[in-house]
């Protein structure tokens, strides 16, 4: 007992100097991990006595780790994902299967190892790729949510994957008998897990909550996944089989929150057990004696399955750009490969020199990962200037595609999500032309049935702002959620159209200051607004005065500005203006016919005299006129750009 604890101790020690390096060099804490498990088994320093014990309590992880995934992966995130869900991930997992299956049959393996090889190596790591775009914010891009529909059909598909072993190692009348009985417990399993789903959890969480006792709720909750995995494992399935089933019954509960909230800790301890127990059966032995053979197959597995996957996104509509991020983000072997493996030695199907194999191949393709995903940028910009570009053109594209010809001093919006389809929708009904670009051909295909000026396209490319012509438009607005892509998009805009109002929308303050410098007239960052929002209301709802608020709102967003006003080489702006002098702001006013100003001149008036209005330019007809001198008389439709105090109501003009 004393030298188990020892080990754990020497583990977590390990682990814990691997996070903390690994936070430093920026990388997953899973690949420290798996490191500091080669560094501590039996060869290298030797510094874990008790590995069986170990690797039992990685399994427990393991457990766990399924259960805290059947959480996580409700009905509803399916369903959002569902096109990425059903073509994407089944075009990826099936693809490489078959091409890794092809592969291994024409060097001489057998058919039913073939096949089971191939799956496994179809498996990606979800806690490597989810952690890497989750810190670079790419989730929510149209190459992260094609990676995380992957990763979730990848997720739901182990568990088929591990139940194919024991039916590929039969074969012959007793593999069809297998089947007929796999298939009587699978359906026994669902309909068991339908009637918890429905009755029996429901009834022992409500009556388990009823005690307040937050002890009682984590015990509970252990208690179900427990039960039901070893319910599972009772009908001759799998414990990771049972622990998916109960997180998923409880993913539909108004409990799952609180019952990911609790398993969270216990997870990621076990989890890096897990990890670290990997990294032990990596046998360093075997990788000197062999190191062409596994660098090889390392270098077909970060070869073969970023090219299916990238053509899994092809086959969604994503630009190449996006199937390539999305393709080398999926060019490992997952940990559950792993999990896998080791049940197809269990079953006989593998021996244990295909087991070696995979693991090393695995734990190479992990450690090469952060290397291929920051190396992805660089590669999708060289492959979009070559010929390779026409392949997404080959796809169904969207009929009748609205042409860009003929606009002028019109806004290019970039993106379709919300914010720019409130922008749409405000620029129609103020009169205003705009053209958007969106990457996403469902969106487009939607768009255009609405009757939208909507263009499927890449807006980081010359040719797509050149459709909209860009080059004429008065404004640029970039509200797409890809901090790299709209770092070039800011790029393209400002050197195709040095003249257009750029401005763009960004999710944190730190990527203000590039985009500022690469030409951005304005950006508005949601870290930045949100905060305004969150203390503006506070602030109203403890009953400060509304012109205290609106005060301390203009210093907030004064001390950022003057914060990055020395990146703007040009000369004083109206934002400067607006900084050094917080009372002023600038006003558009247009003149209707019985405006008391029509047939005014700009002197007479009265604007600057008796209101303290400065006119700095006039729109008459598409036609601007700057800086208009004081006897030039104002007329009906007349659009006027004005210096005003910052509450002034052009109302009060009559």
């Amino acid at each position: 007992m004393q030298s188990l604890l020892l080990d754990i101790v020497v583990i977590f020690g390990l682990s814990v100097l691997a996070a903390v390096v690994c936070h430093r060099l920026r990388l997953p804490s899973s690949i420290g991990l798996l490191l500091a498990g080669v560094l501590a088994g039996p060869d290298t320093l030797g510094l874990i006595r008790n590995a069986h014990e170990i690797e039992l309590l990685a399994e427990i992880g393991v457990v766990l780790l399924l259960f805290v995934i059947g959480l996580e992966i409700s009905i509803a995130d399916v369903t959002r994902l569902r096109r990425q869900f059903s073509i994407g991930g089944t075009a990826q997992f099936f693809g490489t299967a078959a091409v890794v299956a092809a592969t291994l049959l024409l060097l001489g393996l057998p058919p039913a190892q073939s096949l089971y090889i191939g799956f496994v190596i179809a498996l990606s790591s979800t806690a490597i790729v989810l952690r890497m775009l989750e810190e670079r914010g790419q989730l929510e891009t149209p190459h992260g949510r094609m990676v995380l529909a992957t990763l979730i059909y990848q997720d739901i598909g182990v568990v088929p994957v591990m139940l194919m072993a024991p039916l590929l190692a039969g074969g012959g009348g007793s593999g069809l008998a297998a089947l007929g009985a796999l298939v009587a417990r699978v359906l026994l399993v669902a309909a068991f897990g339908i009637g918890a789903f429905r009755w029996a959890v429901p009834w022992v969480l409500e009556h388990i909550t009823r005690t307040r006792s937050s002890e009682a709720f984590l015990l509970g909750v252990f208690m179900l996944c427990g039960g039901i995995a070893l319910f599972t494992q009772s009908m001759g399935l799998s414990l990771a089989l049972g622990a998916f089933l109960a997180g998923f019954i409880l993913s539909e509960s108004e409990y799952a929150h609180q019952a990911v909230a609790v398993m969270l800790p216990f997870r990621d301890v076990l989890m890096s057990l897990f990890f670290v127990s990997i990294g032990m059966l990596l046998d360093i032995g075997y990788l000197l004696a062999h190191p062409l053979t596994l660098a090889l197959l390392t270098l077909g597995v970060i070869v073969v399955k970023p090219l299916v996957a990238a053509g899994s996104a092809l086959l969604l509509g994503l630009p190449l750009r996006h199937a390539v991020l999305a393709g080398l983000a999926l060019g490992q072997v997952g940990e559950f490969s792993l999990v896998a493996t080791k049940a197809g030695v269990g079953a006989g199907l593998l021996g244990g020199d295909i087991l070696q194999i995979v693991l090393d191949v695995a734990v190479l393709s992990m450690i090469l990962t952060p290397l291929l995903v920051a190396a992805a940028p660089r590669c999708a910009d060289l492959l979009s200037r070559t010929p390779l570009v026409r392949l997404q053109r080959r796809l169904p594209a969207p009929a009748a595609e609205p042409e860009g010809a003929g606009l002028e001093g019109h806004v290019v919006i970039a993106g379709f999500g919300v914010t720019g389809r409130n922008l749409a929708h405000t620029a129609r009904h103020s009169g205003v032309p705009y053209a958007v670009v969106e990457v996403n051909a469902a969106i487009v295909r939607e768009g255009l049935e609405q009757g939208e000026p909507i263009h499927f396209g890449d807006a980081g490319h010359p040719a797509i702002l050149a459709l909209v012509q860009a080059d004429r438009a008065r404004a640029i607005v970039v509200v797409i959620d890809d901090p790299a892509a709209t770092r070039r998009i800011v790029e393209q805009a400002r050197r195709l159209a040095p003249d257009a109002f750029l401005l763009v929308r960004s999710r944190y303050l730190r990527e203000v200051e590039p985009l500022l410098a690469l030409g951005a007239d304005e950006v508005i960052a949601d870290e930045l607004e949100v905060s305004i929002e969150v203390f503006s209301r506070v602030l109203a709802r403890l009953l400060v005065p509304r012109e205290d608020i609106t005060r301390l709102v203009g210093e907030v967003r004064g001390e950022w500005r003057r914060m990055t006003r020395s990146l703007a080489p040009q000369a004083t702006s109206l934002t400067d203006l607006r900084v050094a002098v917080p009372d002023l702001a600038t006003h558009t006013l247009r003149l209707a016919p019985d405006s008391p100003l029509v047939g005014h001149s700009v002197a007479s008036s009265g604007l600057r005299r008796e209101h303290g209005v400065t006119v700095l330019a006039i729109t008459r007809q598409g036609q601007p006129l700057g800086n208009p001198p004081s006897d030039t008389r104002l007329e009906a439709g007349d659009l006027l750009f004005v210096i005003a105090p910052d509450q002034w109501d052009p109302q009060a003009l009559g």
